[in-house]
């Protein structure tokens, strides 16, 4: 069993795929702390002049699991954020084809931060081809411990045989810890993406936008560029 664990950010970069498209299992990680100016509500599309903000306006305090963040419904983000994405992929070659899948989870009305994620993260996943399972980890068992014990914890509990970190995990799974993983019988792999170069609707090229710029302008290809296979 090769188990991923993310926590469910807004509209992904390539790397957060390709992750899953390595994996049997991967693990939204919603039963952490949310994060503020991170990827956890807001992402970039493709401009003209080179790339632009995706945010979605949240509700929340200080200590906050990411399950539990609502958004802030008081402010027309979603229209707002369905036309940016519309006026800057319209003649993106992809973009009709995709497009209603994606404005119906736009019109929808969300509550929770990571309801809204987790459908956008699904939705990709289907168009992009990619058959690994994807679950909530609060929906599956209760978590109290952190950091990388939590990361064991969750391996522990899906029967984790081999864990794909991204490469940040080399920051904190210490040479220690990762012993602890070794003794439970996992091993653990550090990601190493190398971001790959496509032909977007506007000149020039910007790395690391949203899954939504791969998909509305290769398509069906997408998952071959995901996983440099093109």
């Amino acid at each position: 069993m090769i188990i991923t664990i993310h926590q469910p950010n807004h509209l992904p970069y390539l790397g957060f795929f390709e992750k899953m498209a390595n994996s049997d299992l991967f693990v939204l990680y919603d039963n952490t702390q949310y994060k503020t100016d991170d990827w956890q509500n807001r992402n970039k599309i493709r401009t003209k002049d080179g790339w632009m903000w995706l945010t979605v306006p949240i509700k929340h305090n200080f200590g906050d699991l990411i399950k539990d963040v609502k958004i802030d419904n008081s402010k027309n983000w979603q229209r707002k954020h369905w036309n940016s994405i519309q006026a800057n992929y319209a003649k993106a070659p992809y973009f009709k084809k995709y497009k209603d899948e994606f404005e119906k989870i736009y019109t929808q009305k969300w509550v929770l931060l990571a309801d809204f994620n987790t459908s956008l993260i699904k939705k990709a996943a289907e168009i992009l081809g990619i058959k690994t399972k994807i679950v909530r980890a609060s929906e599956n068992m209760s978590l109290t411990s952190k950091s990388q014990q939590a990361l064991l914890d969750i391996c522990k509990h899906f029967g984790a045989k081999i864990y794909i970190s991204g490469a940040d995990g080399k920051k904190y799974i210490t040479s220690e810890f990762q012993k602890e993983f070794e003794k439970y019988g996992i091993k653990i792999i550090y990601q190493n993406y190398k971001h790959p170069k496509y032909k977007q609707v506007h000149p020039g090229f910007e790395p690391y936008m949203c899954i939504l710029d791969l998909i509305f302008n290769l398509g069906p290809e997408s998952l071959n560029v995901i996983l440099n296979q093109s």
